[in-house]
């Protein structure tokens, strides 16, 4: 399962043609695509009038992770391990640990913001390429 990070999801919606090719090939190979509910929320929260039904239209490509009590306490672990270092955002940590419970992979751009080394992190394209 390929957990897909709100960074992706984006560029995907703004028509990157490297993310709908990596898409359509993931799925081809049978892979699921999936969300946290995290990416859900920001995805939503960037949304401007008008673009619902394409927002909505998106959405429908992945499975979507809620957050339960599993997620929750490793992302607890995450944020407590890694804030003398880095500080790291709440969303990374919980996307992170849904990644981690259910065992999938994040596919990002934002490489850096994944430093835990029990998950596993793809990078599909770089920004721009």
């Amino acid at each position: 399962m390929k957990l897909i990070d709100t960074d992706i999801a984006i560029d995907h919606f703004h028509g990157h043609r490297q993310t709908f090719e990596y898409f359509t090939q993931t799925l081809a190979d049978g892979e699921i695509l999936a969300m946290s509910v995290v990416s859900l929320t920001e995805i939503l929260a960037g949304m401007r009038p008008g673009e619902q039904e394409r927002t909505e239209k998106l959405f429908n490509l992945f499975l979507v992770i809620d957050v339960d009590e599993a997620i929750a306490r490793k992302a607890g672990e995450y944020l407590n391990q890694h804030r003398a270092v880095r500080k790291m955002e709440l969303a990374d940590a919980l996307i992170a640990a849904t990644a981690f419970v259910t065992g999938a992979e994040v596919v990002t751009r934002n490489v850096k913001h994944y430093p835990m080394g029990d998950v596993q992190i793809a990078s599909p394209y770089e920004r721009g390429s």
